[in-house]
């Protein structure tokens, strides 16, 4: 009898490590199946961020570019600004070290204005040969 008892209080400790390591194992595939799925996540997270970065150098390149077209298009639309005004100084008879003082105007350019736009003598003359 008392063998009898030994070997039912063996298998009860049998059955209840048993119990133990099954619910081991499962909490092990349990923790598999989840660390499987954080790197599935971060590999989608990862690849995100590429496309991302990738996105934002394509904008700042634009951006670059676009920045490069205005400062182009400010400094060409300047000095018109400064033509248009040097040709309203001319024709009210301003001198030409005034025209290269307040425009910005080269020696030669301010020459060319005040012969083509200026009230003097020289610039009514010029006026007629080009017609």
């Amino acid at each position: 009898m008392t063998l009898y008892l030994i070997a039912i209080a063996a298998g009860i400790a049998l059955i209840s490590v048993a119990s133990v390591f099954y619910q081991q194992y499962q909490r092990h595939q349990f923790q598999l199946a989840k660390i499987a799925d954080l790197q599935n996540q971060l590999l989608i997270l990862t690849a995100g961020t590429v496309g991302v970065d990738e996105r934002i150098l394509k904008f700042e390149r634009t951006l670059a570019k676009l920045k490069e077209q205005q400062s182009s298009q400010s400094l060409g639309t300047a000095p018109q600004h400064n033509y248009d005004h040097a040709i309203r100084l001319a024709k009210k008879g301003a001198a030409i070290e005034q025209l290269i003082d307040s425009c910005n105007l080269t020696d030669e350019e301010a020459h060319i204005i005040e012969r083509m736009y200026g009230s003097g003598d020289e610039s009514s003359s010029l006026k007629s040969d080009l017609h």
